[in-house]
């Protein structure tokens, strides 16, 4: 097929960005897709907190610099690629693609925060995004199925597990970073954030169908090793 395909836009952004900006920092403010008001009847069902895949058109861009191998990010230190290994703007079709959350549904506006679009981008299509169904292979395994076999089971605990201290790596990757913003005991100890993590924790413990006496217990002992790590990386001791 070669045959050109004819889109019909079904909403059009509103964001405070009409020039490229980086990603990272459009995804951090909220914008709004403003539906035309025919399609307003398939906004049923939209929620806010809900997460939701938006297809869009890079309108902006210039087929001139549409190129089938390239820096990814433009940057030259990184080896080149072909453009379809890559998220670069600069594609033969310009469909973007990002996942957003929603925070407002009002009449035929849904207010969102993560979408990396400019002002005045034809939205494509919007579908919800749905972890089991929509991330990568690795994600998708550890969504809980029903199993055969005990085998299978543990195989997918573990699995799980490893996901966890994965995570909980990271998590200490920040707490190393949050070191250089500190200098006293009270700020590593930081007593009002210590009780706000906690109750969050039990609360997320409780949404989850967990004991969040457990989980509290868990995220104390996390957290009290890594006060001890930056305590001793800033050579500070208790008064």
């Amino acid at each position: 097929m070669d045959q050109p395909i004819l889109l019909q836009p079904i909403a059009t952004v509103h964001s405070r960005f009409e020039r490229n900006t980086p990603s990272e920092t459009m995804r951090d403010f909220e914008s709004e897709l403003v539906f035309n008001p025919e399609f307003e009847p398939g906004l049923l069902g939209l929620k806010p907190g809900m997460d939701i895949l938006v297809l869009f058109y890079l309108h902006n861009i210039d087929p001139a610099k549409v190129t089938m191998q390239l820096h990814p990010r433009h940057n030259p230190e990184n080896p080149v690629r072909g453009v379809f290994a890559t998220r670069s703007q600069y594609r033969p079709n310009p469909i973007g693609a990002t996942v957003a959350r929603i925070k407002a549904v009002v009449d035929n506006v849904v207010t969102v925060t993560g979408l990396d679009a400019l002002d005045g981008t034809p939205a494509l299509d919007v579908k919800p995004y749905t972890a089991w169904f929509d991330a990568d292979a690795d994600a998708r395994t550890l969504e809980v199925v029903e199993v055969s076999s005990l085998d299978k089971a543990r195989r997918a605990i573990d699995r799980i597990d490893t996901e966890i201290i994965r995570l909980l790596g990271n998590r200490a990757g920040y707490v190393a970073q949050v070191v250089k913003f500190k200098q006293t005991v009270d700020e590593v100890r930081a007593p009002a954030r210590y009780a706000q993590v906690m109750r969050e924790r039990r609360e997320l413990a409780e949404e989850a169908g967990l004991n969040p006496d457990i989980i509290e217990g868990m995220y104390k002992l996390l957290v009290d090793n890594f006060i001890k790590e930056e305590m001793q990386a800033l050579g500070l001791k208790e008064a």
